[in-house]
Formats: structure tokens, sequence, C-alpha cells
């Protein structure tokens, strides 16, 4: 009972820096929640004021009791003028000005208790007094009956610290942050309360010790209780926000064992987070997926990167696709500490895709039909030249053999040119089957000259019989990586709308000019410019769009269909309107390398006719 009351300032210490530890721990958990640090601070200012308080009550002489006086002003006035700035962070208001005005405020007393003889608590020498307490007890009496200029600086400091911070819980009140504002009231009330009875003591006017360290256990106590509400709030948020997120997330240590799942992947696998809590993959998977998704693992944290991966999870029975993304989770040192993962179920996705791009060669192979139908009579016309040819090279060399001395170097040319004839038959027939064909051809290494070129031969009687001049120039050696089918079906579609664009244009020239060149080993492009009746400028621009047209019959989907082939080989498609009549539509393709030629198909040659 003798030493009850220094005793409980110990344990008040206690308290103090136990608050202190724990908040800095947070802090260092979550270093975003600054809150916490601050809070830490202040329970180590106040943790050292009590003790030097005892130390006060406690002391047996004149320079004892001064220098415990000092160490608790100056560790008070560290408490008071950190207070502040600690409020605005836990609420979020700021008011800058009042903020620096009580810091410099504190720190010109913080000074002066230095510098002066007998502190702020004595204008000269005091006296150990000693006060008996009701239980017998008896203490240093440090009370302040002889107030100075110091004295009532410190107080007002301290109630402008306390209007500051009953400002602040209106503010939140008026925000609807209640639960914030009530705590914060709750412990500044408290405070109050008790500084007041500190004033009440200083005039005489109650016969009692100080009682202000109390009120800073209650502040301490209830604002730790506060702050810790607040990040178990941020921390129900957070969950509430993965649990709502339709990808599956997950975090595991460097072992692999689970240590957070969400709800969706609580849905999908029939299991609890907390039953989840301390599995790895092979305890809730077959051993095939669950080493894959520990290889995977693994992979991040030896990288240290965030990573993509196509994962496959059987489901019901029932294989699923997903895109996962796995990073790190490193501690502030940046030692790892496990691994997070956010899977997004993509297989409805890839089979829409699939059925989507089933549809588009369907539609492209239907275009690809009509154009063809189209160009029936230049087609046959294309045919009938080699195999006129052919029948009138065979008929030369039936005449040949039936002289009694047979030219046999006539009857090899002869031969040679059917052979000629005959691959260039085979080359057109092999176009148009090409074209005809519905299923999906082979990207290759080609010469894009040459393959329009060989278009250019296709469509050749069909330019005579419109009375279009067709010109064309052409670089060597534009070597793309594309789907010949495909680019043939683009320029066909650009160069049937040019002879309908210039079908009922009179008076004009008829013609076609169609260029390809290459752009620094980069780039090669196709340009079709046509004499034809144009675009109106304002059109120019929806020209690409789906079932958009400008024909009377037209359907919109030619040049949707050309963008979209495009787009496919990585290239571009615009259309621009000429200076002169009709319009100039150029297609971009990324080149492979100049000066190559792989797996191409060579210019044809023309046929020759042996009388």
């Amino acid at each position: 009972m003798n030493n009850i009351f220094i005793h409980s300032l110990y344990i008040l210490s206690g308290f103090c820096l136990f608050s202190s530890i724990h908040h800095g721990l947070i802090a260092l958990r979550y270093p975003v929640e600054r809150s916490n640090l601050m809070f830490s601070i202040l329970g180590l200012a106040l943790m050292f004021y009590v003790i030097a308080k005892a130390g006060a009550y406690q002391a047996g002489s004149v320079q004892e009791l001064v220098l415990m006086r000092r160490w608790e002003g100056s560790f008070v006035t560290v408490f008071l003028g950190f207070l502040p700035w600690f409020l605005a962070e836990y609420t979020d208001v700021r008011i800058r000005w009042l903020l620096i005005a009580t810091s410099i405020l504190f720190a010109v007393i913080f000074t002066a208790n230095l510098l002066l003889p007998y502190t702020i608590a004595y204008m000269d020498i005091p006296e150990v007094n000693l006060y008996t307490l009701p239980w017998g007890e008896q203490v240093t009496d440090l009370r302040i009956l002889k107030q100075n200029i110091w004295y009532g600086a410190t107080w007002l400091g301290l109630f402008t610290v306390f209007g500051y911070g009953f400002y602040l819980c209106v503010v939140l009140y008026r925000r609807s942050i209640r639960r914030k504002a009530f705590t914060l009231g709750l412990a500044l009330g408290i405070f109050f309360a008790v500084v007041l009875i500190n004033l009440l003591i200083n005039l005489g006017l109650i016969d009692f010790v100080h009682m202000a360290e109390f009120g800073f256990l209650a502040l301490i106590i209830v604002m730790s209780i506060g702050i810790t509400r607040s990040l178990q709030t941020s921390e129900w948020r957070m969950r509430v926000l993965l649990d709502n997120v339709p990808a599956v997330i997950y975090a595991k240590d460097t072992h692999g064992r689970y240590q957070l799942i969400n709800r969706r992947y609580e849905e999908l696998f029939h299991i609890s987070n907390e039953a989840a809590f301390g599995k790895t993959d092979y305890d809730l998977f077959p051993v095939a997926q669950a080493e894959a998704f520990r290889a995977n693992d693994k992979q991040v944290l030896d990288s240290s990167m965030a990573m993509q991966f196509d994962e496959v999870t059987d489901i019901n029975g029932v294989p699923h696709e997903y895109v996962t993304i796995k990073f790190p989770v490193v501690d502030p040192d940046g030692a790892p500490m496990g691994v997070c993962g956010i899977s997004t179920d993509v297989t409805e996705q890839h089979k829409a895709n699939k059925e989507l791009n089933m549809l588009r060669r369907q539609v492209w192979h239907a275009d690809r039909v009509l154009r063809t139908g189209i160009m029936t009579a230049s087609l046959a016309h294309e045919l009938s030249q080699p195999l006129a040819a052919i029948l009138c090279n065979a008929q030369a060399g039936l005449r040949f053999l039936n002289r009694d001395t047979p030219d046999l170097e006539e009857i090899r040319e002869i031969l040679n040119d059917i052979a000629r004839d005959d691959k260039r038959a085979a080359a057109i027939i092999k176009g148009l089957r090409a074209m005809l064909q519905q299923q999906e051809t082979q990207r290759e290494h080609m010469d894009l000259g040459d393959c329009i070129s060989e278009l250019l031969e296709m469509t050749h009687t069909e330019f005579i019989e419109h009375q279009i001049e067709c010109e064309s120039d052409i670089d060597p050696d534009c070597v793309i990586l594309a789907d010949r089918v495909q680019i043939q079906q683009v320029i066909l579609n650009i160069l049937i709308n040019a002879m309908e664009a210039m079908k009922d244009q009179a008076n004009i020239r008829h013609s076609i000019n169609v260029s390809v060149t290459h752009l620094n080993d980069n780039e090669a492009r196709v340009s079709v410019c046509d004499s034809g009746a144009g675009i109106p400028e304002d059109k120019l621009d929806r020209i690409f769009d789906g079932y958009y047209t400008t024909k009377d019959k037209g359907l919109g989907i030619g040049l949707a269909m050309c963008r979209a082939i495009m787009e496919s080989h990585s290239g571009r498609i615009w259309m621009e309107s000429n200076d002169g009549p009709g319009v100039t539509v150029t297609l971009a393709l990324p080149l492979v390398v100049a000066g190559t030629r792989d797996n191409r198909m060579g210019k044809q040659d023309g046929s020759s006719i042996h009388a």
C-alpha cells in the first residue's frame, strides 16, 4: 500500500510501451497506414513522460526534482506538439497553418524548458515538500501554485490542441464517419476532463496530486482501440473487395501453403477459407495439376517478377482454362514471403472466339465464292488460253513427227511449251481451288509482288472486257508472312470495287494502278488507285465499318472483311480521295526480312504457240 501510486505510474508506462510496440509493428506491416507509426511515437514519448513524472514524485533533493521535471516537461511538449499531426493523419482533416503554429509554440516551450535554470515549472528554486495521499503514501508535491508565462503558454497550446481535436470530431460526424468521431471524442473528452482536474489542483481548488497521467492512459487505450478497429475495417473492406471480384484470388507462402482464398475460389472448389488455410495444391488437386501449379509458383519466386500463365483446372469433371497472373509477395527487406495469384476463367471466351473465327471463315469463304463468280468469264478465258496453246502445240508436234526426218530440237521446244502451258493452267486452277476452299490455309513466307502479279493475271481478261487500263509498279523482295489466299481475297475485293466504281463513269479514262513498295525494310505497302466515282469525304471514316455501304445493293461486309483480314495479319488498311477522280486504297503489312524469299511461287511465263 505504501508505494501503490508510484507503482501505478510504472504500470502506466508499461501500457504506453506496449501500445508503442504494438502499433509500431503494425506500421511495419502496413507502411501505408502512417497513423499507426505516429501513434507509436506518441506512446513512446508518453512512456518517457510518465517515467520522468514517477521519478519527480520520488525526488529527494532540489537537483533531482529539477532534473526529473526537466525531462517531464521535455517529453510532454514533444507529445503535445506531435498530437495534432497524429489527429490530422487519423482523421484526414488538416489545417496546416494551425498545425505549424502549434508545432512552433511547443518547440519554443521545449527549448525554454531545457534552457531555464529551474525548467518552465518553477520561477525560482523550488522546495522539496512531501504530500501524503489518503492511504498514507508520501510523494513529492509537484503542484504548481505559482504560475509563470511558460505555464500560461503551455495551457494555451493545450487548449488549442483540444479545440482542434473537437473540431475534427464535428467534421467526422458531419461526414457520417460517426464511429471514428465517437472514438476520438471519447478519448479527448476523458483526457480533457482529467487535465481540467490538474488545472483545479494547481489553482488550489482541489487538494490532491496531479491526475493527468491517467488521462493519458485513457487516451492511449481508447485511441488504440479506435485505430485497431480502423485497421480491422480496412481489412474487412479488402475482404469484401476480394470476395466480389469474379476472378479466383489466392495467396500462398513460400512452401505453397494457402494463406488466403476469396469467395470465388470457395464456390468453385467447394472449400472454405478456413479449411484451405495451410493446405497445398497437392491436398486440393490431382497430382499433375498440383505439380503444374507448383512449378509456376517456383518460377515466379525464382524470378521475383509477375508472370502470366495459361492453366487448366478440372471443375466437376469439366476442364476449365484460366489466364493466371502470379506475382511475388516480399517483406520490407525484399525477402520473398509467398505468391499471390489472380486467375480468370477464359473457357467461354475461348469457345466464343473459336465460334467467331469459324463464322468469320464462313463469311470470308462466301465472299470469295461471290467474287470468284463475278470473274467466271475472266477465269474461263484465262484457262482457255493455255489449253488452246497446249492443243495447238500438240497438233504441231504430231505434224512434225509425220515428216520423214523429224526435227527433234523443234519437237523438244514444242514439248517444253506444252509443259509450261500446262503448269500455267494448273496454277490458275490451283489458285481458283484455293479461293473456293473453306478450310483454313497456312501462313507462309511469300513475295507480295508475286502474289499480286498472279492475281492480276487472273483478272487480265476482266480488265479488257470493262475497257480498263491496268498498270502495275511492283518492287521486288517484299517478303511477308501471310495467308496467300486471304491477301489475294483482299486485293480482289478492292479491284472489283474499283471496276464497279468506274462502270457508270463516262467520258473519263478508266484506269487502275497497282503499286507494291517497301518502306525502310519494315513495312510493305500495296496501293490500288482508280479513276472511279470516288467516296464523299464525310463517309471515308466509316467505309470499313461492318454493314455500312455506299452501294445501292451492297451488304457492307466486303471492306469490313478486308479490314479484319489485315488486322489479323498485324497490318492496316485505309482509303483516301485522289486529287482527281477516284480513290486510293492502301494496305500496309510488316516485312519479314528484306531481300529474303522463302516458299513463294515464281512468276508465270507467257504461253507460246508453235504453228
